[in-house]
């Protein structure tokens, strides 16, 4: 079997427009097929419209549950970031019975069992 293939030409003259941050060329298509007016460099540095995060976020109840990542922009995670901290440093108004098994011992258990004290009181 004989296979062709077409290779495209990558020698093609682009039209260059300077990036809205460093000024330095970038091809105008990025401009009007992705609407970005920074280049590369820039996106990657996080000069554009600033750096990306993800926050991974469980959805769904019991067994029923996914991860799912949930992208901000620099700005939206600052908020979420204070937002997390606010809650961190709320006080905790139902937390977990804390109990002293030294104390307890010496009570008698509910139901047809019951522990009674081996020496008798005076």
């Amino acid at each position: 079997m004989n296979y062709s293939t077409n290779s495209v030409s990558m020698n093609q003259k682009l039209k260059m427009i300077p990036c809205s941050n460093c000024g330095e060329p970038m091809p105008e298509l990025r401009l009007t097929r992705a609407g970005f007016s920074y280049c590369v460099n820039c996106s990657e540095a996080g000069l554009g419209e600033g750096r990306k995060q993800g926050v991974p976020i469980m959805m769904g109840e019991g067994d029923h549950t996914w991860i799912e990542t949930v992208i901000m922009d620099a700005n939206q995670y600052e908020q979420y970031l204070k937002q997390e901290k606010a809650e961190a440093a709320l006080e905790k108004t139902n937390k977990a019975e804390v109990l002293d098994f030294d104390k307890e011992d010496k009570k008698n258990l509910f139901g047809p069992v019951q522990i009674k004290d081996v020496e008798p009181k005076e």
